[in-house]
């Protein structure tokens, strides 16, 4: 066993520091907060934009979630104002929002690339990745849309969401301040053999966690982690809320078909084993009649036609 994979053993016995007899202290926040005055790790997203050259460069974002979750998924993107990732979709580029496992030799040159002030074809000369064409029909042969980490298990493809905007007010110099970008999502990526593992939720991804930069003493560090064995924690299902598991899963399966709650609560005497079925069967004849919502009077009219 390495040495690193013996520290991953020992850190899951680690028990939790005993901090109820401690009072909590007020620190005021500074600038990026959540690194000089938090503890908040966060996995992090390696963003491809292209610049007006048609280079490709790659950024590496924390700041970097889910947005809108359903019917039009996107990412929050939040990168200072003057970083490579903002000047290009500031210009119109689309981005891709790449996702590597744990490699620790990885690890230095992704800090090498958020380093500011550094054009393109710099700081991509000593990358550690293997940079190809989309496959996507839509951007195969889209000059604007950038170059794709090959070593990244999942990749986000996205196009700027024209529409948002959120500009705080600011006192300092804009280009020195952040930029929030809406990136739509219009498609996901997965690496075939994690396709099966995401399906299974066996095994998880190790990612790489990001602590983000540190500089409390003369030392200006990066600081990362790797992650135990992720492990499943049930979700208990009080009486009288069966149908909100039946509610998350309906609307996970089409995104042309949502399900309203009380139609969900029609369903919950189905046994578990066949709700699968039951709502596929649903969502197609939904589809079949035109219907994008499902209600309590759809569902009552489709089970009345199926007992007559």
């Amino acid at each position: 066993m390495s040495l690193f994979n013996l520290f991953a053993v020992f850190d899951g016995l680690r028990r939790p520091h005993n901090v109820r007899g401690e009072r909590f202290k007020r620190l005021h926040p500074k600038d990026n907060f959540y690194q000089s005055t938090a503890f908040f790790p966060m996995p992090f997203a390696l963003i491809t934009t292209i610049n007006e050259k048609g280079v490709t460069s790659i950024g590496p974002h924390s700041l970097c979630f889910p947005f809108d979750l359903i019917e039009e998924p996107s990412m929050m993107v939040v990168s200072r104002a003057g970083s490579n990732t903002s000047t290009n979709l500031r210009r119109g580029s689309k981005a891709a929002l790449h996702f590597v496992e744990f490699k620790k030799s990885w690890l230095k040159p992704i800090v090498a690339l958020g380093y500011p002030g550094l054009e393109p074809e710099e700081k991509m000369q000593d990358i550690p990745f293997e940079m190809v064409r989309t496959q996507s029909d839509e951007y195969a042969n889209d000059p604007e849309f950038p170059m794709l980490i090959n070593d990244a298990f999942q990749v986000f493809e996205c196009e700027l969401d024209g529409e948002f905007h959120y500009t705080p007010h600011r006192e300092t110099d804009p280009i020195a301040s952040e930029n929030f970008w809406c990136l739509k999502v219009k498609n996901v990526l997965l690496k075939e053999s994690f396709e099966k593992r995401l399906i299974e939720q066996k095994e998880f991804p190790n990612m790489p966690i990001s602590y983000g930069f540190r500089h409390n003493d003369s030392a200006r560090r990066f600081f990362f982690s790797s992650h135990n064995k992720p492990f499943a924690v049930p979700v208990p299902n009080p009486p009288g809320l069966e149908h909100q598991a039946i509610y998350y899963q309906a609307n996970k399966l089409d995104p042309d078909v949502r399900f309203e709650e009380e139609a969900c609560k029609l369903l919950v005497d189905v046994p578990k084993a066949f709700i699968g079925v039951a709502l596929k069967g649903i969502i197609k004849e939904a589809k079949a009649q035109g219907v994008t919502m499902v209600n309590a009077e759809f569902m009552r009219e489709f089970n009345a036609r199926r007992n007559s």
